[in-house]
This record gives C-alpha cells, sequence and structure tokens, in this order.
C-alpha cells in the first residue's frame, strides 16, 4: 500500500512536471527496480532488527497474554480466516496458555482486534474462537473488538490492563510489528514482555519479484509507522 502511494507520487510527478517526465519515469523505473528485487531483503531486515529471533517468555503466577491481531480475509473457500502470517500468533498465545495451565498458573488471553476490514466478524470474535478450539477456557479469554490499529490495540488493552492485577504480560505479534507495538504499549506505560510469533525471512532477488515488492511495502510500512508514532508523540498527539 505504501509503495502504491510512492508510484501515484510519480505518476502525480510526471503529469504535472513536464519538462522532466523522463528523469521522472528513469528515477520511479529504478526506484520501484530496486524494491522489487535486492532491497527487499534489506527493507525486512531494518523493519524487524532486534526481533528477529523467537525467545520464549516467562510466564507469572498471574499472566497475561496479549494477541494483536493481523488483519482477516477469505480463503478460497470464501471462509474468513487470518489475514496472512496472523495464525501463528493464535499458535503462540495457545502454546503458552496450554504451558501456564500445566504449570499451575493462571493466565488469561486478552485478543485485541477490532474490524479494519469490515467483514462479518471483529478479529478479536474470529481468532478468539480459533484460540477457544486450540484449548483457551472461554473463562479465560478476553475479546477486546474495537480497536482499528496498533495505537487503539494499547489504548483499549490498558484499560482492560488496569481493572485487573497481573505479574507479568506478555505481547504476541510478529517480528516486523514487534517495534511499533511495543511503542504504542509503552505510550500508556505497558512494558509487556515480546513474544514473536512469526519471523519474515529476508530475501533480495536480482531481478524484480513480487514477493519481493510485498516484502518491501511491508518493511515500509512498518519503518514509517514508527517514525509516525516518534512525530505523533513530539507532537503531543500521542
Amino acid at each position: 500500500m505504501d509503495l502504491l502511494c510512492l508510484l501515484l507520487v510519480f505518476v502525480a510527478l510526471f503529469i504535472v512536471w513536464r519538462k522532466r517526465r523522463l528523469v521522472i519515469f528513469l528515477v520511479a523505473g529504478t526506484v520501484f527496480w530496486l524494491f522489487g528485487s535486492w532491497l527487499a531483503g534489506p527493507m525486512i531486515s531494518l523493519a524487524q532488527i532486534g526481533y528477529g529471533s523467537k525467545q520464549a517468555p516467562r510466564l507469572a503466577d498471574r499472566t497475561a497474554i496479549i494477541v494483536l491481531g493481523g488483519g482477516t480475509e477469505y480463503d478460497r473457500n470464501k471462509h474468513l480466516v487470518p489475514l496472512a502470517d496472523s495464525i501463528y500468533r493464535v499458535d503462540l498465545a495457545a502454546a503458552l496458555y496450554k504451558t501456564c495451565v500445566e504449570t499451575d498458573k493462571q493466565c488469561q488471553v486478552i485478543m485485541s482486534g477490532g474490524n479494519p476490514q469490515h467483514h462479518e466478524q471483529t478479529e478479536a470474535q474470529l481468532y478468539g474462537g480459533l484460540l477457544v478450539d486450540r484449548g483457551v477456557k472461554p473463562a479465560d479469554l478476553i475479546l477486546e473488538d474495537q480497536s482499528l490499529d496498533t495505537y487503539e490495540n494499547a489504548r483499549n488493552t490498558y484499560k482492560i490492563l488496569r481493572s485487573r492485577q497481573y505479574d507479568t504480560t506478555i505481547l504476541i505479534t510478529s517480528s516486523l510489528h514487534m517495534r511499533r507495538a511495543l511503542l504504542a504499549f509503552d505510550a500508556f506505560d505497558l512494558h509487556p514482555q515480546p513474544a514473536v510469533a512469526f519471523v519474515r525471512n529476508p530475501k533480495s532477488w536480482l531481478v524484480p519479484h513480487p514477493e519481493g515488492w510485498i516484502d518491501s511495502d511491508s518493511g515500509l510500512h512498518e519503518m514509517l509507522g514508527t517514525l509516525k508514532f516518534y512525530v505523533w508523540r513530539w507532537l503531543g498527539l500521542y
């Protein structure tokens, strides 16, 4: 999506700046060639720096496992499912919950995610059902289904956490998203343990590849989102 916006900028420049159309065309071609080929890997590496590996979080006697939704989509059978690699977040949360129960600890899973795609179910409802299917007791599952972005995930989860007492909190999301998510939670003085559910493999190509543009767009989206957070916080909006 961010690459599409960049493409529209080049198109606008091409239309308005007639005397430099050749230069604009060559620059745009070079930029998108690089994003689709060898820049894809570095973009992913930069976006997930510090969170490019999985580490087991520490479970305490009273633990809150926070799961951030990653979107929803329809599969080939027109069933609503978690978007892309988001299913790994469900799997990790269920595995941590199982370990928690087996070690006689008290754990609750907070599933946070609204409905930015405007599908028939919110992320919290869909993912929550999958968590129950994987063994999470409904009594230990809290659905937060109003958030439309990462900042709202943190804000709405904070409202839930402040009414309860936990010894530790764990935040589950993807490697690309973790840095921005932790910054959002930090804005509410929440400091959960990061638990990476899925690590994106940095790959590059000699010539443009569709996956290269997807990876570059994902990396760019997270880096711009992190920059936006710092700017908004500097302006006092966060």
